[in-house]
């Protein structure tokens, strides 16, 4: 806990506190006009009330400010832990995607704007309101203890329901993420299926559905609509209780329109409190989710850049049906690997960078590699990885420092002037990027990593002709430096490309049946 998250809380005690403040003194204001002799003062009230109308707007800038900037900090703060965690890990369940990672975090990081603060600031408010009451003996007094109550077994009512619900709901997503990243890791295939069978339908599978995600999200909607209108309910018939009770009993002193006031305006000022429950639901399921990640250590090894050369021997992936592969990639320039989908050429960049089990050798200038991914050397995945976050986050996520200048540079070599500035968000619940736009900012973050060894992933798939020369140039200037190693089915002209391995042809021998220019 810090100085930044208590001060937002007693920010959103003090706004709400105004607030119920404001309702309680306009009421009494009121019904005191109304039978008020002559020379009643009334500029004080009035003074009064625009004092706390000022304190109320002041603070919920101030909360709302300091809460999203410290939101941003301890978002930045929990990914970086998370990061480091996975840093020499490899997730074992497919359905722990970026997406998966980032919305836990984020959920975690919003703890005190989210859930601490409402639930808290309407917590103390609630027994400071009744406790007052009650030293006081203001009219109606028990009424605000029913309203406490009510209030109580609406939020344990709540909670119990949110607690299942989002359970249910983290389940179906989690499985949603597996099916389908099963489904689109397949479909480089499919093309093979409907040569091969008339009837291919039957073969491919079955299109994954968010009909259970959809559905629990609904229901968990209406569970809190459900509550509010009970509550709201509740409150309504307590404020016309009492009212009557007031007129049965003949109190008809100003204090007593407090109260009845006071419950009508409940569902305003208590209301947030059950979405704030379900906030924290969130926040327990992304807690627990993010401690059991199943994820198992990779051996790394330290930095080997490639001075003449990095060979491969008798080099196949475990659990692919590909002959081994013989080759040697020079120190720097551009190889590419080519071929039909479902060849192999992302396994084999896997495998060059450690990140798969293989079988023989990894060579640099000569040495033999053990086992491990290498420091330094980098694949670039195909499916493009944004972060929930600044466009500065997503070219630095590790912090190392990387300068705006160099930043600029490089998205300016990869026509991505739309993001120069760096501030600006991106992803989910913030702007969208296209397919072609990810892509290239998962390739500026690669660039600007300097790593000894680049592997890419199809940079050219699903780019225009324009876009893909521009993609290419990038990488022709780093291949003047460094080793590239391209795997991609989509070979633009303007890539210059040293070597051309074609794993589609059939390997029967090694090195020379290994298609190569």
């Amino acid at each position: 806990m810090n100085k930044h998250a208590l001060i937002t809380a007693l920010l959103a005690l003090i706004h709400g506190a105004a607030g119920l403040t404001i309702l309680i003194v306009s009421s009494w204001f009121i019904a005191i006009s109304a039978i008020a002799p002559v020379g009643f003062n009334y500029v004080i009230p009035a003074v009064v009330i625009r004092g706390l109308a000022l304190l109320r707007i002041a603070s919920g800038y101030a909360y709302m400010w300091l809460g999203h900037s410290d939101l941003l900090r301890r978002v930045a703060e929990q990914r970086m832990s998370v990061f480091a965690t996975l840093k020499q890990q490899k997730l074992n369940n497919k359905a722990w995607t970026i997406e998966a990672l980032a919305n836990h975090t984020e959920r975690l990081a919003s703890a005190w704007i989210a859930w601490v603060s409402p639930l808290g600031s309407v917590s103390l408010i609630m027994l400071g309101l009744v406790t007052t009451a009650t030293l006081f003996a203001l009219p109606g007094v028990a009424f605000l203890w029913t309203l406490l109550f009510a209030w109580t077994v609406c939020l344990c009512r709540m909670g119990i329901f949110a607690i299942g619900k989002v359970s249910n709901l983290s389940h179906d997503e989690t499985e949603f993420r597996q099916q389908s990243e099963d489904f689109f890791s397949n479909s480089a295939l499919w093309h093979l299926v409907c040569q091969q069978h008339e009837d291919y339908e039957d073969f491919i599978p079955q299109t994954p559905s968010a009909e259970k995600v959809w559905i629990n999200s609904s229901h968990q909607i209406a569970g809190l609509l459900i509550t509010t209108w009970v509550f709201q309910g509740m409150t309504l018939a307590l404020a016309v209780g009492a009212v009557v009770v007031g007129n049965r009993y003949g109190v008809y002193t100003p204090i007593m329109l407090v109260v009845p006031m006071v419950l009508l305006a409940a569902p305003d000022w208590i209301g947030s409190s059950f979405g704030a429950l379900l906030k924290w639901t969130e926040w327990v399921q992304s807690k627990k989710e993010l401690q059991s990640i199943d994820a198992v250590p990779l051996l790394t090894l330290c930095p080997i850049p490639p001075k003449n050369d990095l060979e491969i021997k008798e080099f196949s992936i475990h659990g692919r049906n590909r002959l081994p592969i013989n080759t040697k990639f020079p120190a720097k320039g551009c190889v590419v690997l080519t071929g039909e989908s479902g060849c192999g050429k992302s396994s084999v960049l896997q495998g060059i960078a450690g990140m798969l089990p293989y079988s023989g050798t990894r060579a640099v200038d000569g040495r033999s590699l053990s086992t491990g991914m290498v420091s330094g050397w980098l694949y670039v995945e195909q499916q493009p990885i944004v972060l929930s976050g600044s466009i500065k986050l997503n070219l630095d996520p590790s912090g190392s420092g990387i300068t705006e200048s160099a930043m600029g540079n490089v998205l300016a070599a990869l026509s991505l002037n739309t993001l120069s500035d760096l501030s600006e968000w991106v992803g989910n619940e913030a702007r969208l990027l296209s397919g072609g736009e990810s892509k290239r900012l998962t390739l500026a973050r690669a660039l600007l990593a300097k790593p000894d060894v680049l592997l890419v992933d199809e940079p050219f798939e699903g780019l225009d002709e324009a876009t893909q020369n521009v993609v290419a140039h990038a990488l022709n200037r780093f291949a003047g430096e460094k080793l590239v190693v391209v795997a991609s089915h989509v070979i633009p002209d303007s890539l210059d490309s040293g070597k051309t391995i074609d794993l589609s042809e059939p390997m029967t021998a090694s090195a020379s049946s290994i298609g190569s220019t």
